[in-house]
Parts: structure tokens; C-alpha cells; sequence
């Protein structure tokens, strides 16, 4: 009796821990016993029978095929089937923290690349009026420039410079958090790839769009990262040109030469600003992928 009652409470358990609901781990539970039955101990059902008592075996019979009729409906109600269930709880945990990853990516985005973008844009364009303002003052005197525009023009020079080192600073800030969310992307790459080998039907074809979507956004990520080098290097080619204009105003009797080097400086601001605007734009295009990374994540987990 009591080996009956563990035969028949390990399997509805294990039902149960697989996540199936109460009447479904009945169904299954009965319909394993049931075969395992007549396979062991089919003297037993003939004895029933030989005792008059046939309505047992054809009750046992009914509630069989019952409950291969009761698991077909939940199944058709959405509830998991055994297997599906088997497949889809190993990722599911995966899938969650990878969801959670996506949303720390977009919150480092837009609270960090996203501002410091604008305010390296803003930078620029108060560094380009000071630039032609100076520009201006020198081209009314040219050699003629009075010590106290020159100390003037100095000052602001210097101001300038300092808003550059700045400027510079953020860039790096900027690169360094591309190279770290890359990396992440990296990891969530291969863990995918890993999934789609695995993957069939549906889930297959959800992994294939987010792999997709993932290298798409990979590839942005070291064009963007390619794209705040460009801007170093640009920096350090403007401030070339800020120091020797600065040279110019400050030491020689010519401070007109200071022109060649302020237009030399303008070019390489307006190519900086152009330089950030593009990756103004890749940031924003990771911020949709992102949105699409983690619609498709959701259904792959929510999958039945």
C-alpha cells in the first residue's frame, strides 16, 4: 500500500515542480500509472474482472482516455506542456537578467552618452563664436593690436583651451562607456549564438531576428567607438592650432600671423561638430535597437 501511494505522489510531484498545473500533473500521473499498470501487473485487472467486478476496469479505461482528452485541452488552453516546459525554464532566468542588462544599457545611454553629447555640442558652438569674435578683433588691428586686446584675446585663449580639456575629458568618459557596453553586447552575442543551436520552430526564428538585431548593434557601437578616436585625435590637432595662435597674440610683433592658425583651428572645430552630430545619431539608432532587443528577449521568454 504504501509503495502504491509513493508511486503515485513522486510523479504528480515532479509534475508539479515542472510547473504544471494541479489537474494536468493528475492527468499525467494517472495516465503514466495506468500504462505502467497493465505493463507490470496486467494479473491484476484480470483479476478484477474475474471477480465480477469488470465496471472498475472499464471506469479505469474511461478516466484513462479522459485524461489524455483533459491534457489535450489544457495544452490547447495554453497551459505548458511537459516538454515545452523542459525547454523553456533553463533560459528563462538567462533571458531575464539579459532583459534587465538591456535596460541598464538604455538608462547609461541616455543619462550619460546622450547628455554629454549635447553638452560637448553646446561646448563646440560657444568655442566657434569665441573663436570669431577673436578672429574679428585681430583682423580690425592686425599688427596694430593694442596690449590690452592682446591680454583680452590671451584670456580668452586660455579659456578656451581649458574648455577643450574638458571637452576631451568627456570624450574619453564617452569611449570608455561604448567599450563596456560592447563588451556586454559581446557576452549577450555569444550566449544567443549558443541558444540558437539549440533552437527550433518559433524560438528559432525569434533568436535569428535577435541575433540580427544584436550584431547590428555591434556594429554601431565600434562605429561609434571609432568615431570619438577620430574626435581625439581632431582635438589634439585643434589645440595644436589654439597654442600657436596663442603664440602668436601673446609673443610676436606680428600678431596678424595668429590668423592662419585661428582658421586652421575653426576648420578642425567644424569637423569635431560633425564628428559628434554623427554620433548623436548612432546613439540614437542604438536606443531603437535596444527597444527591439528587448521586445524579441520578452517573447522568447514569454514562448510557450
Amino acid at each position: 500500500m504504501l509503495l502504491s501511494i509513493v508511486a503515485v505522489v513522486i510523479p504528480y510531484g515532479l509534475c508539479r515542480g515542472l510547473g504544471l498545473s494541479g489537474a494536468k500533473a493528475f492527468y499525467v500521473t494517472f495516465i503514466l500509472v495506468y500504462i505502467l499498470s497493465w505493463v507490470r501487473f496486467p494479473g491484476l485487472f484480470r483479476a478484477i474482472a474475474e471477480q465480477n467486478l469488470g465496471l472498475i476496469n472499464l471506469a479505469l479505461l474511461i478516466l484513462f482516455f479522459v485524461s489524455i482528452i483533459g491534457l489535450v485541452k489544457l495544452g490547447k488552453l495554453g497551459f505548458p506542456a511537459l516538454g515545452s516546459v523542459a525547454r523553456r525554464n533553463p533560459w528563462k532566468a538567462e533571458i531575464n537578467d539579459e532583459i534587465r542588462l538591456e535596460n541598464e544599457e538604455k538608462g547609461l545611454i541616455e543619462t550619460a552618452a546622450a547628455k554629454i553629447t549635447k553638452l560637448e555640442i553646446r561646448t563646440i558652438e560657444d568655442i566657434a563664436k569665441a573663436l570669431e569674435e577673436i578672429r574679428g578683433i585681430i583682423e580690425t588691428h592686425r599688427n596694430n593690436l593694442p596690449r590690452e586686446e592682446r591680454e583680452r584675446i590671451a584670456g580668452s585663449l586660455n579659456h578656451i583651451v581649458k574648455d577643450e580639456n574638458i571637452f576631451k575629458k568627456n570624450v574619453m568618459n564617452t569611449r570608455r562607456l561604448i567599450q563596456r557596453l560592447s563588451n556586454v553586447d559581446a557576452e549577450h552575442f555569444r550566449k544567443l549564438k549558443e541558444r540558437l543551436e539549440k533552437a527550433t520552430g518559433k524560438e528559432k526564428r525569434l533568436l535569428q531576428a535577435e541575433v540580427g538585431s544584436i550584431e547590428e548593434k555591434l556594429g554601431i557601437e565600434r562605429a561609434v567607438f571609432e568615431i570619438e578616436r577620430k574626435t581625439l585625435q581632431a582635438l589634439n590637432s585643434f589645440n595644436q592650432f589654439l597654442r600657436a595662435a596663442l603664440e602668436r597674440v601673446t609673443n610676436s610683433a606680428y600678431p596678424y600671423d595668429a590668423i592662419s592658425h585661428l582658421s586652421q583651428a575653426q576648420e578642425a572645430l567644424k569637423g569635431i561638430m560633425e564628428l559628434v552630430r554623427e554620433a548623436k545619431v548612432l546613439e540614437e539608432k542604438i536606443l531603437g535597437l535596444i527597444k527591439t532587443e528587448k521586445d524579441l528577449l520578452k517573447k522568447e521568454r514569454d514562448k510557450v
